[in-house]
């Protein structure tokens, strides 16, 4: 496809229409509206319809190949329609939420996820996925952290690469491929209160030290486009900041694909304060390099008008217009415009058994242990109730999963019954009132089961909480079963990090967030010992809302509270100490890990030599597991204050029954090195602390001094 000789040919609206996002109930009336906001009332005439340039969601691939046809009857070139989505984790097949698929410390398993969800998404037609969300976030009250990695720059890098190479493959044109649009660009996980939509205010070394990471990965493993942020950065909107969009996205990192708003952002600029209307939203949007707007007509009603006056030159809009082609080019719709829709392949592949395996397997890597006295796994033989208000739940698919049905999806008593678990009773309510037959069965179990969380409106876009306790007093099942004098097991069903405080009181807490499809038959095999849990947290839970935002990597301050040193003038609350509840990186198993002594190779390195760390690892057990081993580091002497501590590597292994394993890491000068304020990267001798452990708060330290290169 000759791409510039096609855009000679269209007309100033016709380029216009192909920056134009709507919704597919536009084209066939009679589909169902899955819409909110100003695009109900966008007035669109029939020819701006079938002059659009793509489709936001579709039902399935009956949907898409009718939506497709009438588009092609009624427009003049033939340019196919591009139909784009939200498969976050999952189409029909769901995965864990990606806050809890990142607990799985396997990159490997957001591979397999973006794989099988691109396969699926497919056959309904879809091209293009609004994913993965990189937004780096370490304040639990924002609804989004159920979509995101954690706190994390570096783990956060690492997966998002693994998530982009499963939904693109190795070329977007196949079939079973779909291109990836990384969001929500930039910082949006920094949101003031953790209250969405909000302002971000930071420092630009702060921005390009710890929030944008994941974008640049992204588009590094090949995204083929970019979706701006609801927030400002800098104090302007995003969808319209042209530092970030033009400097930094195209000038500095090169990227050449496709820029998108969010849903009806470039219109909100209107409420930001930063435009009068729509008209000059127009402006601001195709000067700071947004080629697409999404559920809004700032670019349909006034572009044209600004380039007849001159306030737009047409070689901008034919550089958006070449984008958006291209894309439609690289996908292969020029070719086959109803590529991969068919309601067959639908049949066989959506929900297939090797698809639903391999989320159980997400599932299964994708739980917290938090506490256990011994009391799990579950033994054969014991009575056990389920109660609490999600005793007999389904909905474990979590939001953004839009095509999923929970229906399918098992419960937790027959999953037990099905690995030999007697379930005496299963009852839901939100507090713990029973009749008196209630009673006197649960008098008579071993065990208790207390499914407790949130519902699945209680995280996600919007939901937002200024009290992550578990809602509706949920700590009063911890206290009846201690009252009853009866051992508990809490299960967590929810899509934050929670202030669990107040059930601390129960004998063991396994942290199972939203796991997808297979997630209750998952846990089962979690509670008894089937498979042995693995994963780990990769966002700080904090003891109070109040220590809010807390996480592992922060900067240390000039007065520092250091345990054991009683001076009243540091940093410090006088109510509660400043120690998480549970830290980043922790994670309990049945096995009993063992560290061995770490060993570098050198304590004085060169800068282009490599460090290399070693640790023996055993497992001092009788049950095989796997442990996920962290390195951090930390910069001792900068030019700029460096966080007190790092993640730079990570490894998870298998490691049997009184196995020694030993695990390596490779460190080089990148790895020491940091981003200033422009985004240029700095390298500097001195001296840094290297650090291995279980988790961000237990580690062993070792001192080794980089030094200048000596010319010779």
């Amino acid at each position: 496809m000759n791409i510039n000789s096609l855009i000679k040919t269209l007309t100033i609206e016709e380029k216009i229409g192909q920056l134009l996002q709507i919704a597919p109930f536009f084209f066939i009336q009679e589909l169902e509206k899955e819409v909110s906001g100003n695009i109900t009332d966008l007035h669109l005439n029939e020819k701006k319809i079938f002059r659009a340039g793509s489709v936001l969601g579709i039902g399935n691939a009956t949907e898409m190949i009718s939506v497709q046809k009438r588009y092609l009857e009624k427009s003049t070139h033939k340019i196919p329609l591009v139909f784009m989505a939200d498969i976050i984790h999952g189409y029909q097949t769901i995965f864990p939420i990606p806050l809890a698929l990142s607990t799985s410390w396997n990159p490997s398993l957001f591979e397999t996820m973006g794989r099988i969800s691109a396969i699926e998404a497919s056959t309904a037609g879809i091209h293009v996925t609004f994913a993965p969300m990189v937004d780096i976030s370490r304040d639990p009250r924002w609804g989004r952290v159920v979509e995101g990695m954690g706190e994390d720059p570096y783990l956060n890098q690492v997966m998002t690469s693994r998530a982009v190479k499963g939904f693109q493959g190795d070329d977007i044109k196949k079939v079973g491929h779909i291109a990836s649009c990384v969001k929500h660009f930039a910082a949006y996980g920094a949101v003031e209160s953790g209250r969405d939509y909000n302002t971000v205010d930071m420092s630009r070394s702060r921005l390009f030290n710890d929030y944008l990471h994941g974008y640049k990965a992204a588009i590094d493993a090949g995204a083929r486009l970019v979706m701006t942020a609801f927030n400002v950065v800098d104090g302007i909107p995003m969808t319209v900041n042209k530092h970030l969009l033009r400097t930094v996205l195209r000038d500095l990192w090169g990227f050449d694909g496709v820029t998108i708003s969010d849903y009806d952002s470039l219109h909100q600029i209107i409420d930001h304060g930063v435009a009068e209307n729509d008209e000059e939203a127009a402006l601001l949007g195709i000067q700071a390099g947004l080629d697409i707007e999404m559920a809004s007509i700032c670019y349909v009603n006034y572009l044209k008008g600004h380039i007849e006056s001159g306030r737009v030159q047409v070689a901008l809009l034919d550089e958006a217009v070449y984008r958006v082609l291209k894309l439609k080019d690289d996908l292969g719709l020029f070719e086959d415009p109803f590529k991969g829709a068919s309601v067959q392949r639908e049949q066989e592949l959506v929900r297939s058994e090797s698809h639903l395996s391999a989320a159980k397997q997400a599932a299964l890597e994708s739980a917290v242990l938090l506490k256990n006295d011994g009391t799990l796994p579950i033994q054969r033989g014991l009575k056990v109730a389920i109660i609490g208000p999600y005793a007999n739940t389904r909905q474990t698919n979590g939001p953004w999963s839009w095509h999923g049905r929970n229906d399918l999806n098992d419960t937790l008593e027959n999953s037990l019954n099905r690995l030999g678990i007697q379930v005496s009773l299963t009852t839901h309510q939100d507090q713990p009132d029973y009749t008196e037959q209630e009673l006197k069965t649960l008098e008579d179990v071993d065990l208790i089961i207390l499914a407790l969380g949130e519902n699945e409106r209680e995280s996600g876009e919007a939901h937002n909480r200024s009290d992550i306790r578990l809602p509706r007093h949920q700590e009063r099942f911890v206290k009846f079963a201690k009252r009853i004098m009866k051992p508990s097991v809490v299960v967590l069903y929810h899509g934050r990090p929670l202030d669990l405080s107040n059930i601390m009181d129960a004998n063991s807490i396994l942290d199972a967030y939203y796991l997808g499809s297979k997630a209750n038959e998952a846990i089962a095999e979690l509670l008894t010992g089937e498979c042995n849990p693995s994963g780990k947290l990769t966002m700080t839970y904090p003891k109070s809302v109040g220590q809010i935002p807390l996480y592992y990597n922060h900067l240390n301050t000039g007065r520092p509270k250091i345990k054991g040193i009683d001076n009243e003038f540091t940093g410090y609350y006088l109510d509660i100490d400043n120690d998480p509840l549970f830290a980043f990186g922790y994670g309990l198993s049945y096995s009993n890990f063992v560290y061995g002594k770490m060993r570098l190779s050198a304590h004085d390195l060169g800068m282009n030599e490599i460090l290399k760390v070693d640790i023996d690892i055993t497992n001092d057990s009788d049950v095989d597991g796997a442990e996920i081993v962290q390195l951090y580091i930390r910069d001792l002497v900068s030019s700029i204050s460096r966080p007190v501590k790092e993640l730079k590597r990570f490894s998870k292994q298998k490691i049997k029954a009184h196995e020694t394993v030993t695990y390596t890491f490779e460190l080089s000068k990148d790895d020491l090195s940091y981003l200033d304020e422009v985004g240029h990267q700095v390298i500097e001798a001195g001296q840094f602390a290297i650090m291995v452990g279980k988790d961000s708060q237990h580690v062993q330290t070792e001192i080794i001094r980089l030094h200048k290169e000596v010319n010779s």
